[in-house]
């Protein structure tokens, strides 16, 4: 670029150089002109073979010069047509570092685009294939706190029956008088006593009796229930076959199954239909 400058600068001066020496060439053939015709107008005393002679070395110089005007007029215009050729090969190139820088620009601009598209579709698959993860994982968790509840309601009704089962020896009672601080061998003696009375041929005694008990806390206002575990079921069966006589006793007495809380609670249910 320096040197492209240097160049039409160093046409510039030569261009300029060239009509300052033609703009003189043309000055002084005026001059010699006029100062010859002011030698004519002084001199016209001398002969006319003189005359002739002078006219004519004056034509030849006058045709000198024209030539000389000519190839001076040829050379401004050939370096005029050079200076043009070369600012338009300057213009071009400049247009063409430009148009490659920003080239390279957009291809940099778009590499960086195409980068992120990878990278933002790399990212959505990952995204994707979490989100599958997280789904199975939720079905999975699903399925397996159906399965546990499942599995719990299952062990919880296991456990009932299990309870029930070992309470198939027992016998609920209510009715029988009640005192605080009764023992259970009081108690034991006062359900011989109260069912050996009201049920005819059971002789009851302590050796068909596991072990009975009063449940909860002892109150003036209402006895407590017992508890009877008999060591025959043969003599339980008597006992709960004879539960409707007891009911309608003047102090009835009330023989139930010794039922699971859960049991208990489905019989109440059903009793209330």
């Amino acid at each position: 670029m320096d040197k492209d400058n240097s160049t039409i600068k160093g046409g510039d001066k030569r261009t300029r150089s060239v009509i300052s020496s033609v703009s003189d060439a043309d000055t002084s053939v005026s001059e010699k002109k006029n100062i010859k015709q002011k030698k004519k107008k002084q001199k016209n005393q001398q002969s006319d073979t003189q005359d002739d002679s002078q006219d004519e070395q004056e034509i030849n110089i006058a045709s000198e010069i024209h030539s000389i005007n000519q190839k001076l007029n040829n050379m401004l215009t050939k370096d005029s047509s050079n200076l043009k050729e070369l600012i338009k090969d300057v213009v071009l190139q400049l247009k063409e570092e430009m148009l490659g820088s920003l080239v390279i620009r957009i291809e940099k601009v778009e590499s960086e685009l195409f980068d992120k598209e990878l990278e933002n579709g790399k990212l959505a698959k990952e995204i994707e294939t979490l989100g599958k993860s997280l789904n199975e994982q939720k079905n999975e968790n699903e399925r397996l706190q159906k399965q546990i509840k499942t599995q719990s309601e299952n062990n919880e009704i296991k456990m009932n029956d299990l309870e029930q089962y070992s309470r198939s020896s027992n016998i609920k009672i209510e009715g029988i008088s009640d005192k605080e601080n009764e023992n259970i061998n009081e108690t034991a003696e006062k359900v011989i006593n109260a069912l050996n009375k009201n049920i005819p041929d059971l002789n009851l005694t302590k050796n068909d009796i596991d072990i009975t008990h009063r449940i909860g806390i002892f109150s003036k206002e209402k006895d407590r229930s017992i508890v009877l575990k008999m060591v025959s079921r043969m003599k339980r069966s008597c006992i709960m076959q004879k539960a409707k006589h007891l009911r309608k006793l003047n102090s009835p007495i009330y023989v139930n199954d010794h039922l699971t809380k859960f049991n208990a609670h489905v019989f109440a249910c059903v009793r209330k239909k």
